[in-house]
């Protein structure tokens, strides 16, 4: 008894014993310098940091891109700043920029984008500086993750796989994308609270216990990646580190309590704004959703798109902002890169789940099932997700193929120690400096791409000219950014017409396409060719009939064409789907100011200014109303408002 006990109190002994680094002549840590390692885990953390900010820098001359505005310089709630953080904390995603039935719930990311606006307004430069150095948190977590799992053993293969992390061109579009500030935050506070796990595990402490729940907690309320943490953790506490097989009980519990708790909050906000609802993914975001598409072929295409996520972790070209439909031909199993793409996953599969059950602590194993089960969610496999691939998808799941490659050139040199001392080799550097270089080269190159829309859309488009929201994308920035700054008349004209030709290609590969059917539309009225344009937007309306600004251009076309009780008809319609719209309050008063009905003409042109009192067009047309009826003070008050907002 006395004997087992002895044995017991040396165990945890060990398991206390002050973190050491370095090898005497046999190979073994010394007796003392514990406090060596810690001092240079730190600086080895604040290097990686430090190289993270570094190959990112270049992103502080971007603008905002993409759906960075839906976000930011475009959500009413996110603009109140500070004030608005107990709003965002209870509604659902999208509600200050759009209202569906169908949304999210993300807050915190939010909850930090407010405050950086409350400080610093819609300024790209400060939020794609906060995106710089929660990645550069990333970057550190990580690191400091994978040498605690090692317990310190593999300080060298934690660098490694840190530093290729921290450069790898496949998280250009998260990071260099304002809006995926939420994926940012997700896996810096995934990682933040798998490193208090671990000091539970090691201190057994029950404050470690609750601030890692919390940490996970922060991580779900950024983004739902992390959901696949509970089958993480899992692997991680019971198969692993698995020295306290009860902690590990408490903290798997704690995790799923956690997650519970979350999903509960989640559904009572979406609920309270009947934003809850499951609506079919649309063809033109994931193309697997299409109804005539066999489940032979899209269970081909989704394998054959994870062997091109495979690949792009291997070979990071080309990358683009957006694979949705047509980017990625349909394929079937009988395609040989569909059949590689299986047999490779199938393999990985095998491998993973055998090293576990052999109970061998196979490190590569533990890389693999991250990997594998970090990119479960967005596989399309079990169900639709709302896009058909997306770099931004490996973003957790990269950190299994940084791993594996760090353990891969760990062995290159034959030494059981754990030692920094791997990082001085010559076969390690010779392949750490080369393909460091190229990585950089390739991300520093890659964030040039997202300096502004009008770059990134043409950029990609070249690399996937099939795709008909790239095409859209591109002629949208054409026809509005580009035409508008065009000072010369006959000049902006040419670059509407060139946007036209990209609208109209989007929707020769995608009809069924209502943005592009609408942006056609609204080629066609600045040309005031209004048949061709009521053709596109009755289109686009009969595609997705709750669109208020649809709804309201075909009310103006309407009003062009002098049938007024029509525009009359669909600008109230307008109002009843977007009560905040102004345009079709602006439209009222013109169509009722035509039709003689000058009460209701100027009733809904001071309703159309308090909807937005910064609009010139209301106070022009009350100025020419008065002036029409002779009243002079009238007509120069509005005339005087008018030019007032036209010079800001």
């Amino acid at each position: 008894m006395a004997a087992k006990q002895a044995r017991n109190v040396t165990a945890k002994q060990a398991i206390r014993k002050p973190i050491q680094t370095g090898t005497d002549k046999a190979g073994q840590l010394p007796e003392k310098g514990g406090n060596k390692l810690f001092s240079i885990s730190i600086l080895l953390a604040l290097l990686l940091g430090v190289i993270a900010i570094g190959i990112y820098a270049n992103t502080l001359k971007n603008g905002y891109v993409l759906d960075d505005s839906s976000a930011i310089s475009e959500n009413k709630i996110v603009m109140k700043g500070t004030s608005a953080i107990t709003e965002i904390l209870s509604t659902p995603y999208r509600r200050g920029y759009v209202i569906t039935s169908n949304d999210l719930y993300r807050p915190l990311s939010l909850v930090v984008l407010a405050i950086e606006y409350q400080f610093f307004g819609a300024d790209p430069k400060m939020n794609h500086l906060a995106n710089i150095l929660i990645y550069a948190g990333c970057v550190m977590m990580l690191f400091f993750f994978v040498d605690d799992f090692f317990e310190r053993k593999k300080t060298a293969v934690a660098f490694i796989a840190a530093l290729i992390f921290a450069l790898h061109p496949i998280h250009t579009e998260v990071v260099a994308n304002i809006k995926s500030s939420d994926e940012l935050l997700c896996f810096f506070f995934a990682f933040l609270c798998l490193n208090v796990f671990l000091k539970y595990l090691d201190k057994g402490k029950l404050i470690y216990l609750l601030l890692g729940c919390f940490c996970f907690f922060l991580s779900l309320l950024s983004k739902e990646t992390v959901f696949t943490f509970l089958a993480v953790i899992p692997l991680i506490f019971f198969f692993y580190r698995n020295e306290n097989r009860q902690r590990g009980i408490y903290i798997t519990i704690g995790s799923v309590i956690t997650a519970g708790i979350f999903l509960w909050i989640r559904f009572s906000v979406l609920s309270a704004y009947d934003a809850n609802h499951i609506t079919s993914v649309l063809v033109i975001d994931n193309a697997l959703a299409a109804t005539n598409l066999s489940l032979e072929s899209r269970m081909a295409t989704a394998i054959l798109i994870l062997g091109k996520y495979m690949t792009l972790l291997f070979v990071p070209y080309p990358l683009i902002c957006d694979y949705s439909y047509n980017t990625i031909p349909y394929a079937h199993f009988g395609n040989l890169w569909t059949i590689i793409s299986l047999l490779v996953y199938i393999s990985l599969g095998v491998y993973g789940i055998r090293g576990v059950l052999k109970n061998r602590k196979d490190p590569y194993a533990f890389a693999i099932l991250f990997f594998l089960i970090t990119i479960s969610m967005f596989t399309n496999i079990p169900f639709l997700i709302g896009a058909t691939m997306g770099e931004r998808f490996m973003f957790f799941g990269s950190v299994g193929f940084c791993l594996a490659i760090a353990l891969l050139i760990e062995k290159m040199v034959k030494t059981t120690s754990g030692s920094i001392e791997v990082l001085k080799s010559p076969k390690v550097l010779g392949v750490i400096i080369p393909l460091s270089l190229v990585y950089a080269s390739i991300t520093f190159g890659r964030n040039k791409d997202w300096a502004d829309n009008y770059t990134l859309y043409k950029t990609d488009l070249a690399k996937a000219p099939n795709s008909a929201r790239l095409n859209y994308f591109y002629g949208l920035e054409l026809e509005t950014t580009i035409a508008m700054n065009e000072k010369d008349p006959k000049q902006q004209n040419e670059v509407r017409k060139e946007g036209l030709t990209y609208l109209k290609k989007a929707i020769a590969i995608a009809p069924d396409f209502s943005d592009a059917q609408a942006g056609v539309g609204n080629t066609y009225i600045f040309f005031a060719q209004y048949d061709s344009a009521e053709v596109h937007e009755k289109r686009a309306l009969e595609l997705y009939p709750l669109s208020d600004k649809n709804t309201s251009n075909l009310a103006f076309i309407y009003y062009r064409e002098k049938k007024f009780p029509q525009s009359i008809e669909f600008s109230k319609k307008a109002i009843e789907l977007n009560p905040d719209y102004i345009n079709p309050y602006t439209n009222l008063g013109r169509c009722y100011l035509s039709i003689g009905k000058s009460d209701s003409a100027v009733y809904f042109l001071h309703k159309a200014i308090s909807v937005d009192p910064s609009n010139v067009y209301p106070y022009s047309l009350l100025a020419n109303y008065y002036q029409s009826i002779g009243q002079a003070d009238s007509m120069e008050k509005y005339t005087a408002i008018f030019k007032k907002y036209s010079k800001q």
